[in-house]
């Protein structure tokens, strides 16, 4: 049986994202930095909704309460939940036993502003979790999705530019905790997005770039994210209104 519903998804990504513009360097970034740091810093938000959804026990029992969903950043979307057993026949509802595999789809959009800096997000997932039969520890998420992101900035001078992102991402075998685990951080696998960047008046001017990130997960609250080859340190227990990155952006 598969059902719809219009949920609000947990975790603290919105506010991770909106101080994103407002950090600056000691010495101004060249052209190329500027547009891998957005796609890393947009790699970094979609990361943390990631570990917050897989993580979460949204497939498998009750959606937040009014109490906790009044607390969250709003994440509106709709999603199709559809059971299995080990065998593949479809069930009318989870059962903590005797589930295998849940597939579900999964439409998630927001809009985030503050002071200068806008992001307007849009993800469409389609997934899959296996390893439930039982009293399973861990939970294994592969799939795919795609997604666009708006992002706009206006400089202290008033110059204002835009980056315009769109891609597909693919999960390769997430291998999270069971939630109320001790530490919830995803063990092991990897998340690679496929970016085409527009850039509308960036610091060389308007421009088109394909980028590559791969994020991978080790069981520490810290994800590496390579991006075109240069690495950066996705900190998974960032707090809403915090830079997500540890480290400089490497090279």
């Amino acid at each position: 049986m598969r059902t719809m519903k219009r949920w609000v998804l947990a975790g603290a990504v919105t506010g991770v994202v909106v101080t994103l513009g407002g950090c600056k360097d000691a010495v101004a970034p060249s052209a190329d930095d500027t547009l891998l740091t957005n796609v890393a810093a947009v790699a970094a938000d979609a990361t943390l909704e990631d570990v917050a959804l897989a993580t979460s026990p949204f497939g498998f029992g009750a959606l937040p309460t009014p109490a906790q969903a009044s607390t969250l950043a709003t994440r509106i979307g709709t999603r199709s939940v559809t059971f299995y057993d080990a065998d593949g026949n479809v069930q009318s509802a989870y059962d903590s036993l005797t589930t295998a595999s849940i597939h579900f789809t999964l439409d998630v959009s927001r809009q985030v502003t503050r002071d200068t800096w806008s992001a307007s997000v849009a993800r469409s997932r389609d997934m899959t979790v296996s390893g439930l039969e039982g009293h399973e520890t861990t939970r294994t998420f592969n799939g795919s999705g795609t997604e666009t992101v708006s992002r706009s900035r206006t400089a202290s001078d008033g110059t204002a530019s835009s980056y315009d992102m769109a891609g597909t991402f693919t999960y390769e075998d997430v291998i999270v905790p069971v939630p109320g685990s001790e530490s919830p951080w995803p063990l092991s696998g990897t998340i690679t997005r496929h970016m085409t960047v527009n850039v509308v008046n960036g610091p060389n001017g308007d421009r088109t770039r394909d980028v590559t990130v791969v994020v991978t997960f080790d069981g520490t609250s810290t994800a590496t994210a390579t991006v075109n080859g240069r690495t950066i340190q996705i900190d998974l227990t960032t707090r809403p209104g915090r830079f997500p990155f540890r480290g400089a952006f490497g090279r």
